[in-house]
C-alpha cells in the first residue's frame, strides 16, 4: 500500500501515549477446540489461519513513520522487514489454568507497551487453560482501530462455521519503497499548503453521507459544545489518581438474553442497562471499600461510534460522550430509570455528534500542535472511568475450527482514571473486561463479581 497519513483522531492517539499511559486495545478470546475433527486448536493452527487471512487487513503489515519535527502528521507505510514471527507469541499458563492464572498473565502484557519500529499489534496464542481450551489475546494500538474496526477484524479472521472456507491465495506481497526522512518532509509540507481544501471537501463529503450529521447544523453542534463545556469538573471517585504504567485486568460474563429481558421489561436499551449494572456495581464495591455513597454520582465517558457505511475497515471514528450515574443506594429500577433519563437528554443534547465535529477540526491543525492539545486535553478532569459496550455478530463464530466461547475486550486508562469497563457481545454473551491501574484496584476481582450481583439483582427486579 502507498504511505497514507494517519486522521487527526488516529494520530492523537499516538499523541496521547506516554510511559504510564498505554494506548493499545486488547481482545482476550476463549475457544473450545471441541468442535475441531482433532479436538485441538494449536499454536501452528491459529499462525496458519493469520499468515492466510493478514492480506484482508493490510495495516497489519504496515507501521507508523513520524515527520521530522512534527509538521505533519504521521503515516502509515508498508514495513519492508515484515515478519509474523515477532508478532504471533505462544505462551502457556501453569496448572490449574483458572481464570485467575489466565487474567494474572494478560495484565503483565497489557503492562506493556507496544514496538513503534513495527507493525503496532501483537496476538498471543495462550494454552494451557482448564478443561483443555486455548485463549488468544489480539492487542492492537488504538490509532489502528476503535471497537467497530476490531469487530471488522474479527470477522474478518474468524468464521461462521467449524469447517473453514477455502480462502483464495492472496498475491505475492510487494511493500512500497519507505520514504525518507526528506520526502516525509516534503509531504507534509505540500499538504500543509493545501491541506484546509482537502480538509473542507472531506467535510462536505462526511455531511453528504451522513444525513444526520446534515440536519444537524451549526446551531446543535455549538449547542453540543457548550454542554460538554457547561459539565463542569467530574465528581470526586477513589478512581481519580495518576495511573502508573502497571495494570490489572478482570473478566465476568453472562448471557446477553438477560440484557435483553431486562430492556423488554423496564424499558430503555442495552447500553442502558449496561451502564446500571456498572453503576450497581460500583455501589457494592464502594460499599466494601467503606466509601460513602449516599446521593453520588460517578461520570462515565462512553464513546459513541460515529461511523457511517462509507468509513473504511480500519482507523478510528469515535467521539466522546459523559453520562453521570447514580452510585447510591437504590432499587434496581430506579436506578435503571436515573440511567435512562441521563442517556434520554446526552441523545438530545448532541453532544457526541458536536464532539466528532469538533476532534475533526484537527484536521486543519499542525501535527505538534495537535500533539500539544491532545496532552492538554487528556489532563483535564472530564470523567471518573469509561464504559463502552461494542455489539457484535450473534451467531456462532470459529477459529480454525475452533468455537468462540466469549472475547473479553480491554480498553486505555485516562491519564487521570484508573478504570475502564469493556464488554462485548458475540453468540450470545456478553463478556466484560475490567482494565485497571495496578496500584489502585489491588480489588478488582470484587468489581467484577459485584458486575454479575448488580445484574442478577437487576433480573430479578424485572422478573426475567
Amino acid at each position: 500500500m502507498p504511505p497514507e497519513r494517519l486522521t487527526p483522531l488516529d494520530a492523537s492517539f499516538l499523541f496521547l501515549e506516554r510511559s504510564p499511559m498505554h494506548m493499545h486495545v486488547a481482545a482476550l478470546s476463549i475457544f473450545d477446540p471441541s468442535t475441531r475433527p482433532d479436538g485441538q486448536l494449536r499454536f501452528e493452527d491459529v499462525f496458519a489461519t493469520t499468515a492466510a487471512r493478514i492480506h484482508l487487513a493490510p495495516r497489519f503489515r504496515q507501521k507508523v513513520l513520524m515527520v521530522p519535527g512534527n509538521v505533519g502528521l504521521p503515516v502509515w507505510v508498508d514495513d519492508a522487514s515484515f515478519d509474523l514471527d515477532p508478532h504471533i507469541r505462544r505462551a502457556a499458563l501453569p496448572e490449574p489454568g483458572g481464570r485467575r492464572e489466565l487474567t494474572g498473565y494478560v495484565q503483565r502484557v497489557l503492562s506493556r507497551p507496544l514496538d513503534r519500529s513495527r507493525p503496532l499489534w501483537e496476538l498471543y496464542v495462550i494454552e494451557g487453560l482448564e478443561g483443555d481450551r486455548v485463549a488468544t489475546l489480539l492487542k492492537v494500538h488504538h490509532a489502528m482501530i476503535d471497537g467497530i474496526a476490531g469487530m471488522r477484524l474479527a470477522q474478518a479472521m474468524w468464521d461462521l462455521q467449524p469447517e473453514p472456507p477455502e480462502v483464495p491465495p492472496a498475491a505475492p506481497w510487494e511493500p512500497e519503497p519507505e520514504p525518507s526522512p526528506n520526502e516525509l518532509m516534503r509531504a507534509a509540507l505540500e499538504d500543509q499548503l493545501t491541506h484546509p481544501m482537502q480538509a473542507l471537501t472531506r467535510a462536505i463529503e462526511q455531511v453528504r453521507r451522513s444525513p444526520t450529521l446534515a440536519a444537524l447544523g451549526l446551531g446543535a453542534i455549538a449547542q453540543g459544545v457548550r454542554s460538554v463545556l457547561d459539565m463542569g469538573a467530574r465528581p470526586e471517585s477513589p478512581l481519580d489518581v495518576q495511573i502508573g504504567p502497571n495494570r490489572r485486568f478482570a473478566i465476568t460474563d453472562a448471557p446477553l438474553r438477560c440484557f435483553k429481558d431486562v430492556k423488554n421489561a423496564l424499558g430503555g436499551t442495552v447500553n442502558d442497562v449496561v451502564l446500571t449494572v456498572v453503576a450497581g456495581a460500583l455501589h457494592r464495591w464502594m460499599k466494601v471499600r467503606k466509601e460513602p455513597t449516599k446521593g453520588r454520582v460517578l461520570r462515565v465517558m462512553v464513546p459513541v461510534s460515529v461511523r457511517t457505511d462509507g468509513d473504511g475497515a480500519v482507523g478510528n471514528r469515535v467521539a466522546p460522550a459523559f453520562v453521570d450515574i447514580p452510585v447510591g443506594a437504590m432499587s434496581p429500577k430506579t436506578r435503571l430509570g436515573r440511567v435512562r433519563e441521563s442517556t434520554k437528554n446526552l441523545k438530545e443534547s448532541m453532544v457526541a455528534m458536536s464532539a466528532d465535529a469538533v476532534i475533526g477540526l484537527g484536521a486543519y491543525a499542525p501535527a505538534g500542535f495537535l500533539a500539544a492539545a491532545a496532552r492538554a486535553a487528556s489532563r483535564g478532569p472530564w470523567f471518573n472511568l469509561v464504559v463502552s459496550n461494542i455489539p457484535g455478530p450473534q451467531q456462532p463464530m470459529y477459529l480454525a475450527g475452533a468455537r468462540l466461547v466469549a472475547s473479553y475486550p480491554s480498553m486505555p486508562l485516562g491519564e487521570n482514571s484508573a478504570l475502564s469497563i469493556a464488554c462485548t457481545s458475540f453468540g450470545g454473551v456478553m463478556a466484560f473486561g475490567l482494565t485497571a491501574d495496578w496500584d489502585t484496584t489491588p480489588d478488582i476481582d470484587v468489581l467484577a463479581l459485584a458486575i454479575e450481583e448488580s445484574l442478577l439483582e437487576l433480573c430479578k427486579a424485572a422478573g426475567v
